[in-house]
């Protein structure tokens, strides 16, 4: 399917599914409080008043609904999907629903007494009954789009023998029949005025076109044969091979380009990334202003120097910025770091030592329970820094990375914890395998993945695991 053809349905259906949840909260509700609690087994005195609990609950679901169902996946396109298959997602996904509400109603300290167990026993029915059956009409009309001949797009494919065999392959995984192979061209030994007889002949809805190098002239003809009819035209530049690169078309004042990115494209979900930061970084500046206040008077009478230790980090790219941090170490711990060389841990430019003899006895503290890192939130809210982002290493150490490919890392904004933290922090010794998680999570990107790297950081933090 399409990328902008699958877009469309997918935000068709966080609509309808965001309208579904809402809808199966407010009727579980009604039921419990309008119909069920007529019933024997339930008080016969009014409850009408808690049925307000509903639109807090309904307030919450509108935006969460969709975001849980993308993370389960009740949106991908695969092949060989089943209504079962969606139904087990569709599970996992209310249940996750039901627990963000159980985590409201902890935090923000709602009377239990007030929430019908039964009513949200009644929305887990509903709302898994009504998803699945939208999840099954959804299946059912892509399949009967499908067998509709009217509807049905007939395609041709040209290019060599081996790349139209791959495309039959793509064709046919795709669910329904939205798309006919009508027939097959190669550009190399059969002429223009022939590719215009196929496109009459078989009254050809797509073309595909399989690029290279050796055809581009024959394909640019080709083209605009197309462009004459009205015909809709795919190219494929499968002969530019990337491992991960994330291919985009695109056009920049007038100019059509085809974009090869390997970092996530501008969208709500980065939209949702940066307000995150900046509300997080100004909420945990003002509830760390007393403790961070207190640090200060404390490195201050400990030992001598500034309170704050600033360092050079690369950022974005490999731009330089400030970083700040609790000073945790005597004044001259750049100096003396060249004596600590034979002692480094860490395979690689980066440089850590276990008893590090610079460490202040106040500064092994903040270290073991990362108060150090309190000030970065500073460099949060600037833009300078993420919450959630690879390590920002000081730029003597980005200059020393033996592999290229390690810049990678750097195609994101750095944050104050990222995999490499919540999968073993210090106990990880070679700085490869510290790369490779930075860039599992590049590559894994989302917002849900965020959230779930805070949370899990969280206990890290509380209990110094991995922390020297």
């Amino acid at each position: 399917m399409l990328s902008r053809q699958h877009n469309f349905y997918q935000q068709f259906l966080q609509m309808a599914d965001a309208i579904l949840i809402s809808f199966a909260l407010w009727l579980a509700h009604g039921l419990r409080f309008y119909v069920l609690n007529k019933l024997i087994w339930f008080d016969s005195y009014s409850l009408e008043p808690e049925f307000a609990n509903c639109y807090w609950m309904i307030a919450m679901a509108l935006p969460l609904g969709p975001l849980v169902l993308e993370y389960v996946g009740i949106y991908q396109t695969q092949p060989g999907k089943t209504w079962l298959k969606s139904t087990g997602r569709i599970i996992w996904a209310v249940l996750l629903i039901l627990l963000a509400i159980f985590t409201c109603v902890i935090i923000f300290h709602i009377r239990q007494a007030t929430i019908s167990r039964a009513a949200l026993g009644l929305f887990f029915i509903l709302a898994t009954g009504l998803l699945s059956l939208r999840s099954a009409l959804f299946l059912y009309w892509l399949k009967q789009r499908g067998s509709r001949v009217h509807l049905r797009q007939y395609i041709l494919l040209c290019g060599s023998s081996q790349d139209r065999q791959r495309w039959k392959e793509r064709f046919l995984s795709l669910p329904g029949k939205n798309f006919e192979i009508k027939a097959e061209f190669d550009l190399r030994h059969e002429g223009l005025v022939r590719f215009i007889e196929t496109l009459h002949d078989e009254m050809i809805d797509i073309v595909v076109f399989s690029l290279d190098e050796n055809i581009i002239p024959q394909v640019r003809e080709a083209l605009l044969a197309c462009e004459a009819e009205g015909i809709e035209a795919w190219i494929s530049a499968d002969f530019i091979q990337t491992l991960f690169t994330h291919v985009q078309f695109d056009q920049f004042a007038g100019q059509p380009l085809l974009i090869y990115r390997t970092t996530p494209t501008i969208s709500w979900e980065l939209v949702a990334k940066r307000l995150l930061d900046i509300l997080g970084s100004t909420l945990l500046l003002i509830v760390t202003l007393l403790p961070m206040l207190i640090i200060a008077i404390l490195i201050r009478c400990t030992s001598p120097g500034p309170v704050i230790f600033s360092q050079n980090r690369s950022g974005l790219h490999g731009r330089s910025f400030r970083m700040y941090k609790f000073r945790s170490m005597v004044t001259n711990a750049e100096q003396a770091r060249a004596e600590l060389e034979d002692r480094n841990e860490m395979s690689g430019p980066v440089f850590k030592v276990k008893n590090d003899p610079r460490v202040t006895p106040l500064g092994r503290w903040l270290r073991r329970t990362s108060m150090d890192e309190l000030p970065q939130f500073w460099n949060v809210l600037r833009g300078e820094m993420s919450l959630v982002g690879p390590r920002p290493l000081p730029l003597y150490e980005t200059a020393n990375f033996g592999d290229v490919s390690q810049r990678r890392r750097m195609s994101v904004r750095p944050g104050l914890t990222c995999l490499w933290q919540v999968r073993g922090r210090n106990q990880i010794s070679d700085f490869k395998d510290w790369v490779r998680l930075d860039l599992e999570y590049i590559d894994r990107w989302s917002l849900w993945l965020d959230l779930v790297i805070l949370v899990r950081t969280i206990p890290v933090v509380l209990f110094g695991w991995g922390a020297k």
